[in-house]
C-alpha cells in the first residue's frame, strides 16, 4: 500500500509540475504575442522560449515552443504550442547553466549585433544586471569537432567573462555558420517574456525616438531654463528647481508667499466634473507639499469654440465646488473659447498661500538618518487613468470589482490631505508628490534637491492589487510611472510611526520605504526581484506611450 501511495504521489507531482510549466509558458507567449516590437529582435534562426522541469536531465525535460517563434505580418508568432523536447539548443543551454545556478529554469534567444551589444551593456548596467560576451571565433577546434562540447564551453566562457558569475544576458558573436544572438535567462518564462519585451520596446524607441512627452529633462532644465529666470530678486527664497513643487517669496521679516502653477488637461471617458476636481487638487497639492494649507487660486480655462454650454457650466461648477471643499478662494483667471484646442484645457492653475517663515518645508530639506515614507503606493495616477481608458480590455481578464477599484484610484490623485496630515503629526523634513517619472523620479528629485543619498527597498512599498494588475497588463514599470496621489515624505525617525498612524486615521495607507543617507553618490532602490539599481529620473515616463495608444484606439 505504501509503495502504491508513493507512486501515486509522484505521478500527481509530475502532473502538477507539467500544469505549472505549460500554464506559465502560455502566459509568457501571450506577452510576447502582444509585444509587436519583439518581431524586430527575432533572428534568422528564430527565437525560442524554454522552461525546464525542476531537475532536467535532457532536452525532453525542457518545454519549448514547437516550431519556435517566427514573424507573421510584422508580429511575433509562435509557430506551435509548448511541448517538451521542442528545443534542443536552448534546452541544453538551460541545463548547462543550471549546473552553476539551479534557480535558472527559463530563457529566450534573440538577435544581436555590435550596436545592440553596446545598448544591452548600458541597459544591464542601469538595471543592475550582469552582462557578458562570448567570442565564438575563439572556440577551440577540438571543442568544435567534439559532439556536445560547444555548449559547456560556451556557458563556461559566458560565466568567466562575467567575473565567474552567471550573467542575466550574454551575447554570442557570430562565427562560420553561426548567427549573432543574445540570450536572456531567468527563473520562469513569464519573467523572461516581460523582460525581453521591455528590452525590445526600449531598444526600438532608442533607434526611432518618439517626440518626448512630459516635463523637460534635468539637464535641459539646469543648463538652459535655470539661467533664464528673469531679474534676480533677493526676496525669492526658493527659486525654481527640479523637484521643487512651489516657489517661496519673502513678504516681510515674518511671512512668506508660497506659490505653484500647473497645466491640466481633461481625460477622455471621464465626466467633466472630474476635470474640475483634478484641476483644483493637482494645483493645491503643490502648495500642500510645502507643508502649508492652500488658500487662494487663479485659473485659465481654454475651450474649443464648439464646446457646449452645459460642458462649460459643468467645469466651472466643479472647480467652484472643489475649491470650496478645500477652503480655497478663487481670486482671478481667464476663461474663453479659442481655436486650436481639441478639448477643454486648464492653461494654468496658480495656487498660493501665506505662511510663517519657519512653518514650511521644501523637497530640499531631507537629512541623513531620516526615514523615507510613501503614501498609497506607486503609480496611483497611471493605474487610475488607464483603468478608465482601457476598462474593456481589463474586464476581459479581471473581475469587475477589481477594475472598478482601479478606476476609483482617480479620486486618490491628490496629496493635499496626505501632506497636511503629515505636517500635523510633526517631524517632517521634506515632501514631494511623485508626478511624472513616478516614485523613482520623485525620490531622485528629493535626494538631488537635498544633496543627500538614499537607500530604498521596493519590498516595503504598499502595493494595491489594482495597481499591480493594471501595470502588469500594459507592461509598465510601476516605480517609473506617473503617480499623482503618491506622496514622498522624509521625516525624523522618531516621528515616522506617528505620521503613519495619523495618516491611517484619515484613511490613507503609508509605509517606511527606506532611509536618507549622508552619501549623495549612493542613491539606490532594491527592486522586488532583489536587484539594486540607481535612483534616476526615467528618460521617458512609461505611462505616456500607453496613454496615447489608448487615445488612438
Amino acid at each position: 500500500m505504501k509503495l502504491s501511495t508513493s507512486k501515486s504521489k509522484k505521478k500527481a507531482d509530475a502532473e502538477d509540475s507539467q500544469i505549472e510549466i505549460f500554464g506559465k509558458m502560455l502566459t509568457a507567449i501571450e506577452y510576447i504575442e502582444r509585444c509587436h516590437e519583439f518581431a524586430s529582435l527575432i533572428p534568422e534562426v528564430r527565437s525560442n522560449l524554454v522552461y525546464a522541469k525542476l531537475n532536467p536531465q535532457s532536452p525532453e525535460d525542457v518545454a519549448g515552443i514547437d516550431g519556435r517563434i517566427t514573424v507573421v505580418n510584422d508580429k511575433p508568432y509562435p509557430a506551435g504550442r509548448p511541448k517538451f523536447g521542442a528545443s534542443s539548443h536552448m534546452a541544453r543551454l538551460i541545463i548547462e547553466i543550471r549546473k552553476i545556478d539551479p534557480k535558472i529554469r527559463a530563457g529566450i534567444n534573440f538577435v544581436c549585433n555590435p550596436e545592440l551589444e553596446k545598448w544591452l551593456e548600458n541597459y544591464c548596467r542601469e538595471k543592475g544586471w550582469i552582462f557578458s560576451k562570448i567570442d565564438r571565433s575563439k572556440e577551440p577546434e577540438k571543442v568544435t569537432k567534439r559532439e556536445g562540447a560547444s555548449m559547456p564551453w560556451k556557458i563556461n566562457e559566458a560565466v568567466k567573462s562575467a567575473g565567474n558569475k552567471v550573467p542575466k544576458i550574454f551575447y554570442e558573436t557570430g562565427a562560420v555558420g553561426k548567427e549573432e544572438v543574445a540570450v536572456l535567462i531567468g527563473e520562469d518564462p513569464v519573467e523572461v517574456a516581460k523582460e525581453v519585451c521591455e528590452i525590445a520596446r526600449l531598444y526600438i524607441q532608442s533607434q526611432h525616438p518618439k517626440p518626448k512627452v512630459g516635463k523637460v529633462d534635468l539637464d535641459t532644465f539646469e543648463s538652459f531654463i535655470q539661467p533664464r529666470l528673469g531679474k534676480k530678486d533677493k526676496t525669492v527664497i526658493v527659486p525654481p528647481f527640479t523637484g521643487i513643487d512651489a516657489g517661496v517669496i519673502a513678504v516681510d521679516d515674518k511671512k512668506v508667499l508660497i506659490i505653484a502653477e500647473d497645466p491640466i488637461f481633461s481625460i477622455p471617458k471621464q465626466p467633466l466634473e472630474m476635470f474640475g476636481w483634478y484641476a483644483v487638487h493637482i494645483g493645491a497639492s503643490d502648495v500642500a507639499v510645502m507643508g502649508v494649507k492652500p488658500r487662494y487660486m487663479t485659473y485659465t480655462l481654454l475651450m474649443p469654440p464648439e464646446t457646449p454650454e452645459k460642458h462649460f457650466r459643468s467645469i466651472i461648477e466643479s472647480i467652484h465646488r472643489t475649491a470650496s471643499e478645500l477652503e480655497i478662494a478663487i481670486v482671478g483667471g481667464h476663461t474663453g473659447y479659442y481655436p486650436g484646442f481639441a478639448a477643454p484645457t486648464i492653461g494654468g492653475i496658480t495656487v498660493f498661500s501665506f505662511a510663517d517663515k519657519q512653518s514650511y518645508v521644501t523637497p530640499g530639506g531631507a537629512k541623513p538618518g531620516d526615514d523615507v515614507i510613501l503614501t498609497k503606493g506607486p503609480a496611483i495616477e497611471t493605474a487610475g487613468i488607464l483603468a478608465v481608458l482601457r476598462e474593456k480590455e481589463l474586464l476581459e481578464k479581471y473581475p469587475s470589482t477589481l477594475v472598478e477599484k482601479a478606476k476609483s484610484l482617480c479620486k486618490q490623485m491628490t496629496v493635499v490631505e496626505d501632506a497636511l496630515t503629515a505636517m500635523e503629526a510633526g517631524g517632517v523634513t521634506a515632501m514631494h508628490d511623485a508626478t511624472e517619472g513616478g516614485v523613482m523620479g520623485g525620490l531622485f528629485e528629493v535626494a538631488n534637491a537635498s544633496g543627500v543619498g538614499m537607500e530604498i527597498n521596493e519590498n516595503s512599498f504598499i502595493y494595491p492589487e489594482e495597481v499591480k494588475v493594471v501595470c502588469e497588463t500594459f507592461n509598465i514599470d510601476t516605480v517609473k510611472a506617473i503617480a499623482e496621489g503618491s506622496l514622498i515624505i522624509t521625516a525624523k525617525s522618531t516621528n515616522s510611526n506617528q505620521i503613519i498612524r495619523k495618516l491611517k486615521e484619515r484613511g490613507i495607507n503609508a509605509s517606511v520605504i527606506g532611509k536618507v543617507t549622508g552619501n549623495p553618490d549612493k542613491r539606490t532602490i532594491k527592486r522586488l526581484n532583489g536587484k539594486t539599481i540607481p535612483l534616476a529620473i526615467p528618460e521617458q515616463d512609461p505611462f505616456w506611450q500607453i496613454f496615447f495608444e489608448s487615445l488612438e484606439s
